[in-house]
């Protein structure tokens, strides 16, 4: 695993960020290098942001890797089991998935890339580790804003069903640590409840596409199916009791002439229905029972006829574009760089780096800016920026 994110300096002494010099969080790299990966244009001219997003794709660049199944030894979060003490230990036990077929505990290189690179993203976006204070709740709006583009980069992969699941193995395995947590305690509770409605909806899109593919089954070139599953669960069973996922408006799967509903707070009973349906083990956290055992194995789900290539049978690009109508602009507004961008969601706003010296300056506790020329300097060169 890479390294945890760093505590919070103490009170009144700047903490420099600075890129890290190992190689393995990319810091040899440059986007000048790999002219084939275009810049997104959701970040700013300076952000560190837009190198990590850079970091990722050239990490999954060869599908033929990227895709590859490897084995971590337990769940790196907590899962009803002893922690172990340090997990940076635990990636030295990383595996070839194929060797261990049984073992639940494996996600593809991209799946296991966009989880780092999700965490990566929140680190640029808690004032702690710049010793700043800007608001409260940043560090919660950031991991919107974090999820906000997991939402754009699921979009912008539509037809490739392989990196839209990695997609879905970054999201399961980031909501249950502790980078997540801060977005149940925003005080705009309907934006974090839409933010996690809209991600039960990407994952159900996702298990409809995989059918679509005939990848649902014990032979599927997925071969975390049930881990997967097991993880969208958690992710409704750990945060029912803050109010979320409680209610929504039935909605139609796929065209209201097959007569088939489903709730989207209920995302979850769906998911065990493809399980039961293709008898797939659900399967990974020691609870994992007892979730299911929560949930109908008789849900309603798409008609085959019904889930073309083209169809959206669980409505996520309408969705999509109803939060971002509601939505969008909320982190942005919450930034000093906020003009030009109220409705858009996503980006960079939250991200410190991109912000100007002035307005970093401006929030720091010692009113110095936390960057110097040097980590500035890195971060125009394209090199991702490690947080000690």
């Amino acid at each position: 695993m890479p390294p945890k994110r760093a505590p919070p300096a103490a009170s009144g002494t700047a903490k420099k960020s600075r890129p890290s010099t190992d190689g393995t969080d990319g810091a040899e790299t440059s986007e000048h290098s790999h002219p084939d990966i275009p810049r997104s244009k959701r970040w700013a001219t300076v952000s560190a942001s837009a190198n990590t997003d850079i970091e990722y794709k050239m990490a999954t660049h060869n599908p033929i890797t990227a895709y590859e199944y490897v084995c971590i030894c337990k769940a790196p979060f907590p899962d009803g089991e002893d922690e172990d003490e340090d997990e940076d230990e635990e990636a030295d036990k990383d595996d070839d998935a194929k060797n261990h077929p049984d073992h639940p505990w494996k996600l593809t290189v991209a799946g296991k890339a966009k989880t780092f690179n999700m965490r990566s993203h929140c680190d640029l976006r808690d004032p702690d580790n710049f010793n700043m204070y800007t608001f409260n709740d940043h560090m919660g709006y950031g991991v919107v804003e974090v999820i906000q583009n997991i939402f754009l980069d699921y979009e912008e992969a539509a037809g490739n069903w392989k990196e839209q699941w990695a997609i879905c193995e970054g999201l399961a395995f980031f909501m249950p640590t502790g980078f997540a947590d801060p977005i149940v305690g925003i005080d705009d509770g309907e934006l974090a409840g839409a933010t996690f409605e809209l991600t039960g909806r990407l994952f159900v899109s996702t298990l409809a596409h995989l059918e679509r593919e005939n990848q649902l089954s014990k032979d599927s070139e997925v071969k975390n199916l049930g881990l997967i599953m097991a993880l969208f669960l958690k992710l409704v069973h750990d945060h029912k009791d803050y109010g979320f996922f409680e209610s929504s408006r039935a909605e139609s799967i796929g065209p209201a002439k097959d007569k088939k509903k489903w709730s989207p707070h209920r995302f979850v009973d769906q998911v065990v229905s493809y399980a039961h349906k293709y008898d797939i083990a659900i399967t990974g956290p020691k609870n994992a029972a007892e979730m299911v055992a929560d949930c109908k194995m008789d849900a309603a789900l798409p008609l085959p006829e019904s889930n073309t290539a083209k169809a959206d049978v669980f409505g996520f690009a309408k969705a999509l574009k109803n939060y971002t109508n509601k939505h969008g602009g909320v982190c942005a507004f919450l930034s000093p760089r906020k003009e030009g961008a109220t409705t858009r969601i996503g980006g960079d706003y939250l991200d410190i780096t991109s912000w100007t010296p002035a307005e970093r300056k401006k929030h720091a506790f010692n009113k110095k800016d936390p960057l110097g020329k040097k980590e500035i300097d890195a971060i125009k060169e394209g090199l991702v920026l490690g947080l000690a």
